[in-house]
């Protein structure tokens, strides 16, 4: 069966390069063992026996809360590397000036590419350490000065640099990869039992699927059709079995903040709750002299404190600046 990602769109090829725009996609801000070693799992009595966490339906519901604080807050935050369109772009050919663009996305680590598109026409932008870029990484803008030349690239006549003189008509195009996770290299991964699956320690799981993944038997680089990979879990499962000891580089999310884990923890512990006590979504319940009040709204204290972890990173920012 082909696994489902959350939040996934078909792109089309209409970009710079021609490949496939690259968007944002929900992944999991926490893994299986850091929600069950939290006080909400030992409340709910779910640990590694039970079915849920084996069945799939712990891992679904962790998703489902990552992907609420993704719509909440307007942003991402695992590692990913994606494209991004800014459009009603002008440029000052004559006088240049710095032209600040706010990302959706922060921090980030790296601006991959910058192009300036003009109907089916592009221009790059220089983004090498010597080329036209201010980086801001921690405030999730950068600086350029798009001095656009006078011929373009690919099939069709060049782009006249006078005619985004002032004039709304360019797109922007940023290639970028941002993101709290930390790349690691040279990582052990131990067997589980005397299968074929390796495994990562606990706070070194939960891979960037977007990122690059290197696998190695005994110092040995394997080739990707030698295996196959659990980003979830940080678990690699070989197709034959390897010869000594097993290594990876990988990019871990489990250097999120706090508060985004946090807010993941007691979503997901809420959702679970919900739908073992209160399937039907009842306000109350009363029993003779006993009664239960599940709150709905505004009088949700799961919700408000997660609405208050996540305040300071809901994205407010313009496109332009």
């Amino acid at each position: 069966m082909t696994d489902l990602k959350s939040g996934w769109i078909q792109t089309g090829t209409n970009t710079p390069t021609g490949a496939a725009m690259k968007i944002a996609v929900d992944n999991p801000y926490i893994t299986r063992d850091d929600f069950i070693n939290s006080f909400e799992a030992t409340g709910l009595g779910i640990t590694s026996q039970t079915p849920q966490y084996w069945n799939g339906e712990l891992q679904n519901k962790i998703l489902q809360a990552s992907s609420w604080i993704n719509r909440y807050c307007a942003r991402w935050f695992d590692t990913q590397t994606i494209d991004e369109q800014k459009t009603k772009f002008s440029v000052r050919p004559y006088n240049p000036q710095l032209v600040t663009v706010v990302l959706a996305n922060r921090p980030y680590t790296k601006i991959n590419s910058i192009w300036i598109q003009v109907l089916k026409w592009f221009i790059q932008v220089d983004v090498s350490a010597t080329g036209y870029l201010q980086d801001f990484y921690d405030k999730g803008y950068y600086k350029i000065v798009p001095m656009l030349s006078s011929a373009g690239t690919g099939v069709g006549a060049p782009i006249p640099a006078a005619i985004l003189d002032r004039i709304p008509l360019g797109v922007l195009w940023t290639n970028y990869t941002f993101g709290y996770g930390t790349p690691l290299t040279a990582q052990t991964l131990t067997q589980i039992g005397t299968t074929l699956e390796y495994q990562a320690p606990v706070g070194n799981r939960l891979w960037a699927p977007s990122q690059t993944l290197n696998v190695y038997a005994a110092g040995v680089l394997q080739a990707t059709t030698l295996y196959t990979v659990d980003y979830v879990n940080g678990k690699i499962t070989f197709l034959s079995t390897p010869t000594g000891a097993i290594t990876a580089d990988f990019t871990t999310n489990e250097s999120l903040p706090s508060e985004i884990k946090e807010a993941c923890i007691l979503l997901t512990a809420y959702m679970i709750g919900q739908a073992t006590q209160n399937p039907l979504g009842a306000a109350s319940l009363g029993m003779q002299t006993f009664n239960v009040s599940f709150g709905s709204g505004k009088e949700n204290s799961v919700y408000e404190r997660v609405k208050q972890l996540l305040g300071p990173y809901s994205n407010q920012l313009p496109g332009f600046v």
